[in-house]
């Protein structure tokens, strides 16, 4: 009894132990949980639909405005509708229709002009460009692509417009076939230029550019033997600086014919977002978020309407989803995506004066990329000193100094100047006369010899009160007249502070004329004396 007393008292105790650990493991974990949680803190909010339903539309930002041009809505021929999406006031209006009707096409913004390119023109494919001045509301014919094609995208990377992939027309069933052509538009020449092609050709894919690299994700490449189209998950990185090609973390849920927006780290994290899309016949809802930095993907919030042929705009990192087809209905749907970390980003800061330099004196002179609640700045690792805007920095001390400018946002975030060094130098240059020197000179040609303790950019000097000469280094001062001089050496140093060191010296040369007279006398009373001598005798 006194043995199975004592099992039921271990029994007890272990189950005690269990549930305290228990406890304190939940409890444990409870904060990682709500960590995760807060960290997915993007969200979608529904907008005014556009005017026209359709999908297979392009959308571009110009101004702060969002233009939604072409696409598709059941009719046996593609749109050119034009209309304007004001996020200010949630409202649409219509513009200047697009010169050619079309759907499928890449769209890009240049210098707050729209333009578009290719796409598919009833039975056909085109190579059009036309560009769009939201300014005048006017189109305007450009260069056309080398090769008619459609369901490609457009990005702007350095002033160039980069066109890759999509599809062309075939001669033998189903007619179309991807194409891997990369090919660059130059907006300032209206010229084209072919460079090295996609890796693996695709069409109907999403696109967006991070920095210099312009990332090709999903999409999918003519139907197989079962007459069903091969989508594809791969995420392809083409580097515009070297022209090469590389491969990133698959799309973790395959989709065709998706959308893709990026951040730039403006007002959310850097990031690249594919939203939407179809494989399978199921229509996607899904926002799949890719992080440059790490290669890894993770989810976002849920679109609220599943659909492809959609198209994305983004405007200060705030992503657009318009449009599109949802398996049964051409949409107008309008939503809006706030992404992970939306607002959580310092604005930057940039100092433009002073820079690396040395200066006699110096304003201190910034920029941000956005609006700002409050801006300081701290001189010397000191207390921060609160400005408005450009500010004469006084009192500076001859040496070295450093500078660091703070600037704080409504959302409480601050951000951070890079530290420049610079340094004042207030003193003139040091000037001394090595010839002449306070003396009288029996030579009428003089020797200006002097020395400076510095790099100067102008040298000069003065005789006698009269204009400055310019100089480089040592010189003759030629035929001075007799009687005093005064000399003036002048020197102002790289910066701009001056200096100058004055002498005073005599010309008189020895008394030629005299010294001949006096001979002469010597001379003729010798002769006289001479002359006395011998008559004595």
């Amino acid at each position: 009894m006194a043995t199975g007393g004592s099992s039921i008292k271990k029994i007890v105790q272990t189950i005690i132990i269990l549930l305290i650990a228990s406890i304190a493991l939940s409890t444990l974990h409870l904060p990682s949980i709500i960590a995760s949680e807060a960290k997915d803190n993007s969200s979608w909010t529904t907008l005014e639909p556009m005017p026209t339903a359709r999908g297979g539309l392009g959308v571009a930002v110009a101004n702060g405005k969002i233009y939604a041009i072409g696409g598709l809505n059941g009719s046996s021929l593609p749109l050119n509708t034009n209309e304007e999406y004001n996020p200010n006031t949630n409202r649409w209006s219509t513009k200047t229709a697009m010169p050619t009707a079309r759907s499928g096409f890449a769209i890009a913004t240049y210098q707050n002009k729209i333009y578009v390119f290719g796409g598919t023109i009833g039975h056909g494919y085109t190579s059009n460009t036309e560009v769009y001045d939201p300014v005048t509301n006017t189109w305007e014919q450009k260069t056309s692509m080398r090769i008619p094609r459609a369901d490609l995208t457009a990005c702007v990377v350095n002033d160039k417009i980069y066109l890759i992939g999509g599809k062309i027309y075939s001669s033998t069933a189903p007619y179309y076939s991807e194409t891997d052509v990369n090919e660059i538009y130059d907006p300032a020449t209206d010229t084209w230029e072919t460079k090295t092609a996609l890796p693996t050709a695709v069409q109907g894919y999403a696109s967006a550019a991070i920095d210099n690299k312009i990332y090709v994700i999903g999409g999918q490449r003519a139907p197989n033997a079962q007459g069903n189209p091969v989508i594809v998950n791969s995420n392809q990185v083409y580097d515009t600086q070297n022209d090469q090609w590389s491969l990133a973390a698959n799309l973790p849920a395959i989709a065709s014919y998706g959308a893709a927006g990026a951040t730039v780290g403006f007002m959310a994290p850097t990031r690249l977002h594919f939203v939407g899309g179809y494989f399978a016949k199921d229509f996607s809802g899904k926002t799949q978020v890719y992080n440059p930095e790490t290669n890894t993907w993770s989810d976002g919030a849920l679109m609220p309407t599943a659909r492809a042929y959609l198209s994305i705009a983004v405007i200060n990192d705030m992503q657009y989803a318009i449009g599109g087809f949802d398996g049964t209905n051409w949409l107008s749907t309008n939503e809006q995506y706030s992404p992970v970390g939306y607002g959580t980003i310092p604005p930057k800061v940039r100092i433009t004066s002073p820079e690396n330099k040395t200066y006699i004196d110096t304003s201190l002179a910034f920029n941000t990329n956005r609006g700002t609640e409050w801006a300081g700045y701290s001189l010397d690792n000191q207390a921060n000193i609160t400005i408005k805007g450009e500010t004469l920095l006084t009192d500076l001390s001859d040496g070295s100094h450093n500078i660091v400018v703070y600037a704080n946002d409504s959302r409480g975030n601050m951000g951070v100047s890079e530290t420049v060094y610079f340094s004042i130098d207030k003193r003139a240059p040091t000037i001394i006369i090595l010839l002449p020197q306070n003396q009288s000179y029996d030579i009428t040609d003089i020797q200006l010899t002097f020395w400076v303790n510095e790099a100067v950019r102008e040298l000069a000097y003065s005789l006698d009160g009269k204009e400055r000469i310019l100089i480089i280094g040592n010189v003759t001062l030629p035929a001075l007249s007799d009687g005093p001089h005064m000399l003036t050496v002048y020197a102002t140093d790289e910066l701009g502070n001056s200096a100058s060191e004055t002498v005073h010296f005599n010309i008189a040369p020895f008394p030629m004329i005299a010294v001949v007279a006096a001979s002469a006398t010597i001379t003729i009373a010798l002769a006289a004396g001479y002359l006395f001598f011998k008559r004595r005798k």
